[in-house]
């Protein structure tokens, strides 16, 4: 047999099954998001999305030095407390910062700030190499911007960002092509 080949008895995965499992993940993932946000938001939340502190892909993009910025990044400690990785989740009166640490037992996310709903808008959302870059205006505050994996592709993040009033696309259609 030559590595072209498969065996008889091995099935190729067809459309319908990879986007299935698609589903399941989408599904999967964005309860284990409401659930890591659970404990600190005080309603129930109604979109969670992940976010980064740090365009660590982008970093590492730059000739010759990436890998050394992106190590710096990853170590170097962040301002305003936050880690690497945080949670904005929203209920129907307020906004939620978390961030976002690994514990034996798994994720867990704490508290970082609460705005309310109406003093956090969306001011931009751009293509930043491999990441797409958000940034907030918080009234009374100075702008935030946090980082996420393309929003086609992070329909959790893609939907907050439209709750709270930006443009984000759609996540990639999960339905099967019609042949």
């Amino acid at each position: 047999m030559t590595p072209f080949e498969t065996p008889d008895d091995v099935k190729e995965q067809s459309e319908r099954d990879r986007l299935e499992i698609a589903r399941r993940y989408r599904e999967q993932h964005g309860l284990e998001l409401r659930e890591l946000a659970r404990p600190e938001v005080a309603g129930e939340a109604l979109e969670v999305g992940e976010f980064s502190t740090v365009p660590i892909e982008a970093l590492a993009a730059v000739p010759f030095l990436g890998a050394f910025l992106a190590l710096a990044a990853r170590v170097r400690p962040s301002r305003r407390g936050l880690g690497r990785n945080v949670l904005l989740a929203l209920d129907h009166d307020a906004v939620y910062l978390l961030s976002v640490r690994p514990e034996p037992e798994g994720r867990k996310a704490s508290l970082v700030s609460r705005w309310p709903r109406s003093a956090v808008r969306v001011a931009s959302v751009e293509p930043r190499f491999m990441r797409e870059a958000l940034t907030l205006e918080i009234e009374g505050g100075e702008p935030l911007t946090l980082y996420a994996s393309s929003l086609r592709t992070n329909p959790w993040a893609a939907a907050l960002i439209r709750a709270l009033g930006g443009d984000a696309p759609a996540p990639l259609d999960l339905q099967p092509r019609a042949d």
